[in-house]
């Protein structure tokens, strides 16, 4: 594994020009993920009985509309688009650090923008925890998904259903030792690479890939979080054009990391309340970030899940 660069986190906020919250559930919604539509609404996966739920980000108020509840699963987590307007996301029951009945959908709006048409198009018996997704950009049918406890990663093709794990590195586990047993959490592709956060370890990293998701490269370290100084972790995160990311820390702030491994807080952090409890991040249309959040409690104020917009400065 070659490491490009370790640093401490550093903490500054100067880059987030505001940060609007566009909507809360009234009752208690922890939302995983988060993907954006061709029109611009955002798709919003959620641990509330597998409910998935629509959100227009245009207009003055905001209201997240339920898509459908996926059958089969208590939890969706992961969440990528597969072709224009059609999503592959992941569900299963959820039980203490892993998942029964973990199973692959398809919803595609193609047809109806509204009510979608919704399939289970794979079961994954094999899996414990699995977590975030992306589709190969040359073959978007085809997905790859984080499994956290595993350590590993599973290539289904959602046509034909068919799952195998297609790549397993200590780097995608976590420690035998660690407190929140979660390795390989977030992960996108782009311009050859898998990105990915792993959590217990505190590191984002990137493997090269082949173009079927088939055969892998040596993982290089990107940078690491100072887990001992920030006493926090790494989830869900985003890319933009530049290649560079934005990654929910649970420390209710968003990271930014360049391509060397510079790394800044942009938005949250300190003493705000705006953001509470990251849990993934979309690069808007216009630029701005949306993201996710789990809820949690400041100041003996209870918030549920939100969806934050950020308005980064020139």
């Amino acid at each position: 594994m070659r490491a490009y660069l370790t640093l401490a986190l550093l903490a500054s906020s100067s880059l987030a020009q505001s940060t609007v919250q566009l909507f809360n559930f009234s009752s208690y919604v922890d939302i995983e993920n988060i993907a954006l539509r061709p029109n611009g609404h955002l798709l919003l996966t959620t641990f509330d009985q597998g409910r998935l739920y629509t959100l227009n980000t245009s207009g003055r108020t905001h209201h997240a509309q339920l898509v459908a509840s996926l059958p089969g699963a208590t939890a969706l987590c992961g969440i990528t688009a597969i072709d224009h307007d059609k999503f592959a996301i992941v569900g299963g029951i959820r039980g203490s650090y892993s998942y029964t009945n973990e199973t692959l959908y398809t919803v595609d709006f193609t047809h109806n923008a509204v009510n979608p048409i919704i399939r289970t198009v794979a079961r994954i018996p094999n899996a414990v925890m699995l977590n975030g997704m992306a589709s190969l950009p040359t073959q978007p049918h085809i997905v790859l998904i984080a499994d956290s406890r595993l350590g590993c990663l599973f290539r289904v093709d959602t046509t034909t259903g068919i799952s195998k794990i297609t790549f397993r590195d200590d780097t995608l586990a976590a420690p035998t030792n660690a407190s929140i047993p979660i390795g390989i959490n977030g992960l996108k592709i782009a311009r050859g690479y898998l990105y990915f956060t792993n959590t217990a370890r505190g590191t984002f990293s990137r493997v090269p890939v082949s173009a079927d998701g088939l055969k892998f490269g040596d993982v290089e370290l990107i940078v690491s979080l100072d887990m001992s100084v920030s006493g926090d972790d790494w989830d869900d995160f985003a890319l933009d054009t530049d290649g560079v990311a934005y990654i929910a820390q649970p420390d209710n702030s968003i990271v930014r990391i360049q391509p060397d491994g510079q790394q800044i807080i942009v938005a949250g952090g300190g003493e705000t309340d705006d953001i509470i409890g990251p849990t993934s991040v979309q690069v808007g249309i216009s630029g701005v970030l949306y993201v996710t959040t789990r809820g949690g409690t400041v100041d003996g104020v209870t918030y549920s899940g939100q969806v934050v917009e950020v308005q980064l400065a020139e």
